[in-house]
């Protein structure tokens, strides 16, 4: 499906991106800029303000520092605007476990604070980022109606979070989940603690690569389609998106890890694999006939699309550390941490709204 230019009447209608400064958010942030939406961004700015370089002085966009847990700041942000895209949040498993409070903080009650704020903001579409590792462990491929198995604190606050926007809907606003599989790819917001992103980046640094369970299956998707996911979700008629949940990806990025393995090793040279077991039980391929069929939605990004271009950035100097803590949520989250950031508050105070060459900028985290 190739999103659409949004047309004048549409192009006023402000849409809301939650974390529009991370992995996904600013690929996204940019996708809607140049289909001509008007963007307002919420972000705490954790891993730094570079990930919107170049489009922070967009006249469509405007930026807002927050915390998604700040209820002040939330429902100044909701104002005027149509639509949410909620991708905040402590990502990922190992950040999760890093603050299990926290996450359960930020990840689930602020969603149901987001959830009454839209409705009574009267924003009509509530689209919310989830996770494809709600399945847990299966043998056997899932879709939308296959059981959840959660086996991290990251996947059960998806899951609490996801019932939580299923039961807000009404006529008049309409939530929209989408389980996103494993992203990958090149980000203005790089992260390194997803595995296909990291298996080229210790293939090229290191030489090696270590595949972890390597019979165990995931699905994986590239950044840039996730963002489309979005998109084409925002873009669907009520009727076919509210209260329902999509798988997003695509059958043939189904792969064992050690298939991946063998992909990176086939794009980087001279590249050593090594196995390692452990008792990790996540194990699930998945069905995405459901968005395909609804939304008309499939992906463009091929495995070895990603890996050539993070290949390719790390090649030309633009990417010169893989291990620094801006490119891993869980060592983000624990600097964050030890310099006396508080679990039950906002993790910076709040300061009076300035705007700056249309960047605004705006109380909390």
């Amino acid at each position: 499906m190739r999103a659409k230019t949004i047309v004048d009447g549409e192009a006023n209608r402000r849409v809301l991106v939650l974390g529009g400064a991370g992995y996904l958010g600013s690929v996204l942030v940019r996708q809607l800029l140049e289909l001509g939406r008007r963007v307002r961004v919420l972000d705490s700015f954790m891993f730094g303000e570079q990930a919107l370089e170049g489009v922070k002085y967009h006249p469509n966009l405007e930026v807002v520092r927050g915390d998604v847990r700040d209820v002040g700041v939330v429902v100044r942000c909701m104002r005027g605007c149509d639509a949410v895209i909620h991708l905040a949040g402590i990502v990922g498993d190992p950040a999760c476990e890093e603050n299990k409070e926290l996450a359960v903080e930020v990840n689930r009650a602020a969603t149901r604070m987001l959830a009454n704020v839209a409705r009574e903001s009267g924003l009509r579409r509530f689209i919310f980022a989830s996770s494809c590792s709600v399945y847990g462990a299966s043998d056997f491929f899932v879709n939308e109606e296959s059981a959840v198995n959660p086996l991290s604190v990251y996947s059960e606050t998806k899951i609490d979070s996801e019932g939580i926007l299923l039961a807000a809907k009404t006529a008049t606003f309409a939530p929209t989940i989408l389980r996103f599989s494993t992203l990958f790819g090149l980000s203005p917001r790089m992260r390194f603690d997803l595995v296909a992103n990291l298996f080229v980046a210790r293939a090229v640094f290191m030489g090696s690569v270590t595949v972890i369970n390597g019979d165990q299956w995931r699905p994986l998707l590239h950044v840039q389609d996730a963002a489309r996911a979005c998109i084409a979700s925002l873009e669907a008629a009520a009727e076919s998106a509210s209260g329902e949940v999509f798988n997003v990806g695509a059958a043939e990025l189904n792969l064992q890890i050690v298939e991946l393995g063998s992909v990176v090793a086939q794009v980087i040279p001279q590249v050593e694999i090594q196995t390692v077991q452990t008792d990790d039980r996540r194990n699930y391929r998945v069905t995405f006939d459901k968005i395909r069929e609804r939304l008309g939605f499939d992906c463009w990004k091929t495995v070895e699309n990603g890996i050539r271009e993070i290949y390719g950035a790390i090649r030309a100097g633009l990417i010169t550390d893989f291990t620094t803590a801006q490119f891993n949520n869980q060592f983000a989250l624990r600097a964050l941490v030890r310099t006396g950031a508080r679990q039950s508050a906002p993790l910076q105070k709040n300061t009076e709204h300035s705007s700056e060459r249309g960047v605004g900028h705006a109380a909390g985290l």
